[in-house]
């Protein structure tokens, strides 16, 4: 699990990254950039790095490396750009993302292979951004909060419903290159905290926790 530090220091790769290919070759003539927006939509693959947190595989009885770790999901968001502020504009959106990932513990000598343990995560949140660039290309910061699940069992020993939706805060950034008029290449590095969940009696307790979710895909304007 990353500290604060490797966050930042994260979040500041991806932005000067965006910022530095955005600049693009010299241009002679200088032309009125071109405004962000008014509206985009992406959808992205998306690669989340889920927890293995000892006290989850305790509770599931299983060891915590028979815990996935890695995962694929979908992530799709659409955002409006109603104004600016100097060198940034302002975005209001939304986003939803759908994850999975599945492992399976290796088998020790003679022993038959561990039980297979899925962990399954969503979230859905409105969206606040900041963006910075122009219309062919920009890099933003954002983030979000909003309810999700968040669900980590054996195949053989399905838990139960959650008795509630835990909240899910959500921040991070990323960058838009528009290759053609009205489609781009779009990278996002975002960082979920997942509030505590409390047991049930089909249910196990899930800690609060944080993870790290990095996707690519296109974006249409």
């Amino acid at each position: 699990m990353m500290n604060r530090a490797g966050v930042l220091r994260a979040l500041g790769c991806v932005a000067v990254a965006g910022a530095t290919l955005m600049r693009g070759t010299p241009v002679f003539a200088q032309p009125v950039p071109e405004p962000i927006g008014p509206f985009a939509a992406d959808v992205r693959v998306s690669l989340p790095r889920f927890p293995d947190d000892v006290s989850i595989a305790s509770a599931l009885g299983v060891a915590s490396t028979n815990l996935p770790t890695r995962g694929l999901g979908l992530a799709a968001g659409v955002n409006w750009y109603p104004f600016r502020m100097g060198a940034i504009t302002v975005g209001l959106g939304g986003e939803v993302l759908l994850s999975r990932g599945s492992r399976t513990a290796e088998s020790q000598d003679d022993a038959p292979a561990g039980p297979v343990v899925n962990t399954r995560f969503a979230a859905l949140s409105p969206q606040v951004s900041l963006n910075f660039g122009t219309g062919r290309g920009w890099s933003y910061l954002s983030g979000g909060l909003g309810p999700g699940a968040f669900t980590s069992e054996r195949e053989d020993e399905p838990v139960g419903e959650a008795a509630s939706r835990p909240r899910v805060l959500n921040y991070g950034g990323g960058a838009r290159w528009f290759a053609k008029e009205h489609l781009a290449f779009v990278l996002d590095l975002r960082f979920y905290t997942i509030d505590a969940q409390e047991a049930t009696i089909d249910r196990p307790a899930y800690p609060k926790m944080r993870m790290m979710v990095f996707s690519a895909g296109v974006s249409f304007k």
